[in-house]
């Protein structure tokens, strides 16, 4: 690996520390081995058993991301936190942007607005820019964009998005999306125009937030209004992050983790386990706070001009799916 991408990365690295310690973030460590390793329907995981002194097996997981975690850190009455870290997803894609273990980036403030979580992360990206100096290759707009969801569907694609609307696969197909089926739900409809459509026009922007998700792609985002009160910034086209004025609820919080695990079952994946201590902190007061996934090696990619996160992941020859990467020819100098 090049030393001086090696350098950028603990430069990133730094910067992070000093950026959320300087607003009074407090650094939690998150453990890795966990009971429960997400809530998302699409992921999947790595499991492995952990084995007691009775020869007894307890299966663990790999986390995809500290998440619950840090919201149980909120829950003892600390009101900002980060953690910057390890996490890992099975059977992901194979792109220049993708890998099975990658370094996370989240963080966490009670009392603060979406709106204004987005100024931070806006302020975030800016100052690590800075940070990199002269190395540093990303241009940035003056301001960041901001576009609704629901607005960008009916910009792009000329749809005025409606939740669960079991004609959208068909009025796409009236418009000539030709990736749409008569079959398609309302979910596999969403998507294929997210990709075909959405993602593209995105990629014309240099930065750009996108917010209000309909209600059936809220994850563990707070409802407000009959849409998801959460956030993904795209740079250049590449999903960076993805943050959620979360939701309180413990009784919520845990219809949403049953409703995945069903939808789970019916994809043909299996359910995941609850994390009961998750939910006791819920039960116990969570205040009302955003928080962001963002990830590291996206991140320092994007600021040094790169095509994809494999230069910057330092041992990455040792990737499990190399050998594809090769012969895909895909490029991420």
């Amino acid at each position: 690996m090049d030393i001086e991408k090696l350098k950028a990365r603990q430069l990133l690295q730094n910067h992070i520390h000093q950026f959320f310690q300087t607003r009074s973030y407090l650094s939690i460590d998150a453990p890795t081995l966990v009971v429960a390793p997400g809530t998302e329907v699409h992921l999947n995981y790595f499991a492995t058993d952990w084995q007691d002194h009775r020869l007894h097996n307890h299966r663990l997981y790999l986390r995809s991301s500290p998440e619950l975690h840090l919201k149980q850190a909120l829950s003892f009455g600390i009101d900002r936190v980060y953690h910057l870290g390890k996490s890992f997803r099975n059977h992901g894609e194979i792109s220049a942007w993708h890998h099975p273990e990658f370094t996370m980036l989240e963080y966490y403030e009670s009392g603060i607005s979406l709106s204004d979580f987005m100024a931070l992360t806006e302020e975030f990206i800016r100052s690590s820019a800075e940070a990199l100096g002269t190395q540093a290759k990303l241009k940035l707009p003056a301001a960041f964009t901001r576009i609704s969801m629901y607005d960008a569907f009916e910009q792009w694609a000329g749809i005025t998005l409606i939740d669960d609307d079991p004609d959208l696969a068909a009025k796409g197909i009236a418009k000539g999306y030709v990736s749409l089926n008569q079959g398609d739900d309302f979910e596999t409809a969403y998507f294929k125009i997210l990709l075909d459509l959405i993602e593209p026009r995105l990629a014309g922007y240099p930065a750009i937030f996108v917010t209000d998700y309909p209600p059936s792609q809220a994850a563990l985002a707070k409802l407000e209004k009959g849409r998801a009160k959460r956030f993904e910034l795209y740079i250049g086209g590449v999903e960076l992050c993805n943050a959620f004025d979360e939701l309180l609820s413990p009784e919520e919080n845990r219809e949403r983790l049953k409703a995945s695990n069903t939808q789970r079952v019916q994809n043909g994946t299996y359910p995941l386990p609850e994390d009961q201590d998750f939910l006791n902190a819920l039960r116990s007061g969570l205040k009302a706070c955003c928080g962001n996934a963002l990830g590291f090696d996206r991140l320092l990619a994007l600021l040094l001009g790169l095509k994809g996160i494999g230069s910057v992941i330092p041992f990455r020859a040792n990737a499990p799916y190399q050998a594809s990467l090769r012969s895909e020819h895909l490029d991420e100098s």
